[in-house]
């Protein structure tokens, strides 16, 4: 099973990266949803006057009990039978929700610079 301090450094990784593609003001806020199952759900909110806070929330069973627990509207039904591989990606509005399974590799910092990338390309995308 992961640490906190594996979940944090991840964590600090994908905000350093992503933090120059900012505007001043805006913040990242994290919600951590540890699952003891393996991996755990990260939803980043983003705005202007959000705090670069941390929260982590108490383990759920699964990484589907975990996104039970957040509002989201990407899936839904019975949750629970919902297996996640590697890394998943949802954006939303003003949230962009990491959904990641226990394995190191999806913890590194290599991981973080990947997860970034895949958040800003499609903001890219739609710039000419």
């Amino acid at each position: 099973m992961m640490g906190q301090n594996q979940i944090q450094t991840y964590i600090n990784n994908f905000r350093r990266r992503i933090t120059p593609f900012l505007l001043p003001g805006i913040g990242l806020h994290c919600k951590i949803f540890p699952s003891s199952s393996g991996g755990a759900i990260l939803v980043f909110k983003i705005g202007v006057n959000i705090e670069n806070d941390d929260v982590y929330e108490p383990e759920s069973p699964s990484l589907g009990n975990a996104l039970s627990k957040i509002e989201q509207r990407a899936f839904g039904g019975n949750l629970e039978g919902f297996k996640f591989g590697g890394t998943n990606v949802v954006l939303e509005q003003n949230q962009i929700i990491f959904i990641k399974d226990g394995t190191s590799e999806e913890w590194t910092d290599k991981a973080a610079e990947k997860d970034a990338q895949s958040v800003l390309s499609p903001i890219g995308r739609g710039r000419k």
